[in-house]
């Protein structure tokens, strides 16, 4: 398939080279993107944005190994159990539940906090 898009060759030093991947590796883009974004004045990312992403996927893994735990609890309520031991199986599914709501909120609000929507 043709394509409308031209290659650009240019010659770096060792200097230069190593400047520009440190440089699209800390913007986590190609080096053909981080130079197009320069050239076109475009918004480069920023660490904050990095932060803020790795900490949401963080906080998603600790929800899902909530869920687990709580399916875990849940199958553990189906052998026979005293009433006082079931009682404390459904405070523990109480709090997974009520900790699992905290990490979706807290979540929500990094994801505002970049300016974007998640629902």
């Amino acid at each position: 398939m043709a394509t409308t898009r031209n290659l650009v060759k240019t010659y770096l030093d060792d200097t230069e080279l190593a400047r520009l991947d440190r440089l699209a590796g800390q913007m986590r883009l190609s080096r053909s993107e981080l130079l197009r974004r320069l050239l076109m004045n475009s918004k480069l990312p920023d660490q904050r944005t990095f932060e803020a992403s790795q900490a949401i996927l963080d906080l998603l893994r600790v929800n899902a190994d909530q869920a687990r735990l709580g399916n875990l609890f849940k199958l553990a309520l189906d052998e026979p159990l005293s009433a006082d031991l079931l009682a404390k199986f459904d405070q523990l599914i109480i709090d997974i539940t009520a900790t699992q709501n905290a990490l979706k909120s807290l979540v929500r609000e990094i994801d505002r906090s970049l300016h974007r929507k998640v629902s």
